[in-house]
């Protein structure tokens, strides 16, 4: 969108220009990069949302990171190994000192960027570790429902220049999501699924069938990867368990 400022009136939107990713839910577009703030417990980590959102990230062409918060209060090395492996920035931080904010500044710096994840994760709080005169509302997870509030009710854009000046582009504070709102973030086709793994990529071209699904054909690569350990069983489950719900969605839906 390009905004004109005329003398003496309102600034007026002179052309809309052609989007080069978005979002439904939050509603954000053109991206960069997406921040995804995975808390190590409490709430606990869900492996199947969280490649869900990948795939959803690499099918629209944004890079995406995995910040894991707490831990202080467990680790969490295997599961960021799996997602090191396949080359996605992963880092550790402590929100209460702080640790680990450089690696998100330097993702972040540059770009348009998003925070994004469940309800209670942090993500509030690591933009306030990032910027602390922010003094974003936090809140607690409860105890009862295993699950944070929601302390951000809408998308914020914050221009980092205005935040910290050695730094460029725009970060977005984001609501927290329960796990059904992924259902609304974006639908990918069964048949370009796999598009969206991407460490498939290599194994997949080996497969017997162009149009293999790497499911139950003979001699798929991509399977026998995952039968060997070369790809994550839990990475290759999700996928499974995504290709069944987008097989149940027709076209038309």
């Amino acid at each position: 969108m390009i905004v004109e400022r005329q003398e003496n009136h309102e600034p007026l939107i002179s052309e809309i220009l052609p989007r080069s990713n978005f979002l439904v839910r939050p509603p954000l577009a053109n991206l960069d990069g997406i921040v995804f703030v995975i808390s190590c417990c409490d709430p606990a980590p869900n492996r199947f949302v969280l490649d869900k959102l990948i795939a959803i990230a690499d099918s629209k062409g944004i890079d995406p990171m995995i910040a894991f918060t707490k831990k202080d209060l467990r680790q969490l090395d295997e599961l960021a190994d799996i997602y090191r492996s396949i080359g996605i920035t992963v880092c550790m931080v402590n929100n209460l000192t702080g640790e680990g904010a450089d690696i998100v500044r330097g993702f972040i710096n540059g770009r348009v960027t998003a925070f994004i994840g469940n309800s209670g994760v942090g993500k509030s709080s690591l933009m306030n570790a990032l910027f602390p005169h922010l003094e974003l509302e936090t809140g607690v997870t409860s105890k009862k429902l295993g699950r944070g509030k929601h302390t951000t009710r809408q998308a914020q854009l914050y221009r980092l220049s205005e935040l910290d000046s050695s730094m460029s582009g725009y970060a977005a504070d984001t609501p927290g999501f329960s796990t059904v709102d992924t259902e609304r973030y974006c639908r990918i086709p069964a048949g370009e699924l796999d598009n969206s793994f991407r460490e498939f990529a290599e194994f997949a071209e080996k497969c017997r069938f162009a149009d293999c699904a790497h499911i139950k054909e003979k001699d798929c690569a991509v399977r026998a990867a995952a039968e060997r350990g070369k790809i994550a069983l839990s990475r290759y489950e999700s996928y499974l368990r995504m290709y069944e719900e987008a097989s149940r969605i027709n076209d038309w839906e």
